[in-house]
């Protein structure tokens, strides 16, 4: 969800009162895009269309009956999103395949979040400009909560270091990977910042929990605490685009995911595939890139 939000900024640039319902699957639709006021509902197709047939039944219902102006498949290598691009009424659909010449122009064309926006552009002949970033739009009351609550994280007047330590299949490392780079982070920079753990919805931990953390279940919560901070540091996830979303410096750590896919994108950003790299030479980019 956040890596289409690029798109929903430049579809409000030039379609300023349009209304976007977004078609995808999942509960977080509605959250993710709250505060966009192009944002017009949202069409849940449910992971678990065996447990939920009606509600599976009632999404589809509602895209073949609707009638829109543009319609635009985000993920060609999505079957659903292809399909519904197909069954729904529209003058103007872009399916991502068609452009997909065209916008091979562009080196960074891969990338999740450009990809719709270079296949939009293609299909209108609009000019080129730039893609805006990832972007949660967390509101003024959202982010002074989420300064109180980064205030009371700090122990010392210290700008805080995030880390996240999980991730889904062979994204993750493992507790001695982490307790390794903690280590040498630590040393480098402990003497400016404090260190602290953003913990998953599964409530796991690579430190077992010794670090000192902070666990939430609301997204957009934790983004307004990333949003203050100096630095968040994590694998390939949903976390480390929430972070890039909410404002913060992010680092992504990558070892089997494409990073010219997947790379956290806006800000200050930057990616480490840490297949190639050691840990000094790790801490080394993180001095060169994010170090104020």
């Amino acid at each position: 969800m956040l890596l289409v939000t690029p798109l929903l900024q430049e579809l409000e640039r030039d379609f300023p009162n349009a209304k976007i319902d977004v078609f995808a699957k999942g509960v977080l639709v509605d959250i993710v895009f709250e505060n966009y006021s192009n944002f017009g509902t949202s069409i849940k197709l449910s992971r678990k269309p065996a447990k939920d047939f009606l509600g599976y039944l009632k999404a589809w219902t509602k895209i073949v009956t609707s009638k829109y102006d543009l319609i635009i498949n985000v993920d060609p290598g999505s079957k659903s999103g292809t399909i519904a691009t197909k069954l729904a009424k529209s003058k103007y659909k872009v399916f991502g395949t068609a452009e997909l010449k065209a916008i091979t122009q562009f080196s960074d064309y891969r990338h999740m979040a450009k990809y719709p926006v270079y296949a939009y552009w293609s299909y209108f002949k609009i000019p080129t400009r730039e893609i805006s970033p990832l972007q949660l739009s967390l509101s003024t009351a959202e982010l002074e909560k989420g300064l109180k609550t980064y205030k009371s994280l700090q122990e010392s007047n210290k700008p805080l270091i995030c880390l996240f330590t999980y991730a889904t299949g062979q994204k993750i490392y493992d507790s001695s990977w982490w307790n390794t780079f903690y280590e040498a982070l630590s040393n480098r920079f402990s003497a400016e910042y404090e260190i602290i753990e953003i913990l998953p919805v599964e409530n796991i931990s690579q430190f077992n929990h010794k670090l000192k953390h902070f666990y939430s279940k609301d997204v957009r919560e934790i983004a307004a605490i990333l949003n203050h901070a100096a630095l968040f540091i994590g694998a390939d996830s949903g976390m480390m685009h929430l972070a890039v979303s909410s404002g913060v410096p992010t680092l992504g750590l990558f070892k089997v995911t494409l990073p010219e896919k997947y790379t956290p994108y806006g800000g200050k950003s930057d990616y480490i595939n840490t297949n190639d790299k050691s840990v000094d030479q790790m801490m080394a980019q993180i001095e060169n890139t994010f170090r104020n």
